[in-house]
């Protein structure tokens, strides 16, 4: 038995990734420590709405492309490796836990757990990527507050799922 790509798959994995390529744009910096940390967007949002309704897989996946392919073309083309590892494991970790089994509804504590666990992903993977590429905790530490701005705005997420059935189906 082989684990082979259908088309279709490919073509959801594809058209999300360009969603949250798009969404990625959607943002603004934001003041952190008197001078502008980390980059504010809407991308987390859609990337956490795609795990908790498509998967972990399309999770990981659409955010480490779509969220890269940003940086790539973008003045922020030096966060690109970092963005690709941290939004792997962060979609995929939305996912994971907030995964149901057969029969079962999404569960609300789930999907704030998933955010938690994904956000402290995202929180913990860009400080260290950015210490590493800066030379500089210290430095590092400017992008928390943008970061953890984008975990709010995801947190709109959970609302947006509960509130529109249409989307749970």
């Amino acid at each position: 038995m082989t684990n082979k790509l259908t088309l279709i798959q490919v073509i959801y994995a594809s058209m999300f990734s360009a969603i949250i390529f798009v969404f990625t744009y959607i943002g603004v910096q934001v003041p952190a420590f008197g001078a502008f940390g980390g980059l504010t967007h809407m991308g987390t949002l859609v990337m956490f709405i795609i795990s908790i309704k498509y998967g972990k897989y399309y999770g990981a996946l659409s955010g480490a492309v779509g969220m890269t392919l940003f940086d790539l073309l973008s003045p922020w083309a030096a966060w690109a490796p970092g963005t690709f590892v941290v939004r792997i494991i962060a979609g995929y970790v939305f996912g994971l836990v907030a995964e149901s089994k057969e029969g079962q509804g999404m569960s609300m504590t789930k999907n704030w757990l998933s955010l938690g666990l994904g956000g402290l992903v995202i929180v913990v993977g860009y400080f260290i990527f950015e210490a590493l590429v800066l030379g500089s905790g210290f430095a590092a530490l400017r992008s928390i507050p943008g970061n953890l701005l984008q975990l709010v705005i995801a947190s709109a997420g959970i609302f947006i799922y509960k509130s529109m059935p249409e989307l749970r189906r």
